[in-house]
């Protein structure tokens, strides 16, 4: 199991292709594995590596307070373990916000930054759809009832209707190899929450595309409009199609938007 200790934890992690180096950075209480439609098909034209964040997959679970910044140091530390000075980065949801957070903090570090479905700060009705998630998890609710309950925010009406499709994923859930343990999820439900990068964005000098799905009704089209106005010279790229999860369910459009912007 390729795994490798930086920044006070043991991170696991999978390299694939040749090219320049891409990271992609995963989002909340998932793990490297939800890259699968959108890593080997990056891979032909990048060496691309994917890794489990802090409380997630195989990577260590500590339960003390986690931050989008600390999240930030751990990525920085794997790629100076793994001898990647510099990279494109690619963050989606909670790891847009940790993409932020490592191009604030590390620009020397980002080459092209490609910041997904995320936002600089959450509002009030994001905030109550966590207490209701933190609600879920404390009360032990089976993973595929979460998984059911959560499928309305993370995809669109096109996969909810076809009822096999929602169905196929709760039988994932249920099978996940790698389930998060619930103190890792509150933890970094804890830090999206305490997320804000709303008067630091115009630090970032990497050349930066915003990219979200016209459907996402998580992270809305005018959360990345607002990331997008706040850092210098970044491109808004509304894809006509896809919710919050469009990397998975449309990742042939995800993909291509991707690899454009990167191979500028």
């Amino acid at each position: 199991m390729p795994t490798i200790h930086a920044n006070g934890i043991d991170i696991y992690y999978e390299q694939r292709g040749e090219g320049p180096d891409l990271l992609l950075v995963m989002g909340l209480g998932a793990h490297s594995g939800a890259w699968a439609l959108n890593a080997p098909a990056l891979a032909k034209h990048f060496r691309v590596t994917t890794f489990d964040n802090r409380g997630s997959g195989r990577t260590t679970a500590p339960d003390e307070p986690y931050s989008m910044r600390l999240m930030a140091a751990d990525t920085a530390a794997l790629m100076d373990s793994l001898g990647i000075a510099h990279a494109h980065v690619v963050g989606a949801s909670m790891g847009g916000m940790i993409a932020q957070e490592l191009a604030i903090n590390f620009p020397e570090k980002v080459d092209r930054l490609v910041i997904a479905c995320s936002r600089a700060r959450a509002g009030e009705l994001r905030r109550l759809v966590s207490v209701a998630q933190r609600a879920l998890w404390v009360a032990g609710v089976p993973r595929e009832c979460i998984t059911a309950i959560q499928q309305p925010w993370g995809s669109t009406g096109a996969i909810l209707q076809d009822e096999q499709k929602p169905l196929d994923r709760l039988a994932l859930a249920a099978k996940e190899p790698y389930p998060m343990q619930t103190h890792a999820y509150l933890r970094q439900l804890d830090a999206t929450m305490d997320h804000d990068t709303f008067d630091r964005l115009q630090r970032i000098a990497a050349p930066t595309l915003v990219l979200v799905g016209g459907e996402d009704v998580l992270t809305p089209p005018f959360e990345s409009a607002e990331i997008a106005r706040l850092i210098p010279g970044a491109e808004l790229r509304i894809l006509p199609r896809g919710g919050h999860g469009f990397s998975a369910e449309y990742p042939d459009d995800f993909n291509r938007a991707v690899r454009e912007f990167l191979a500028r």
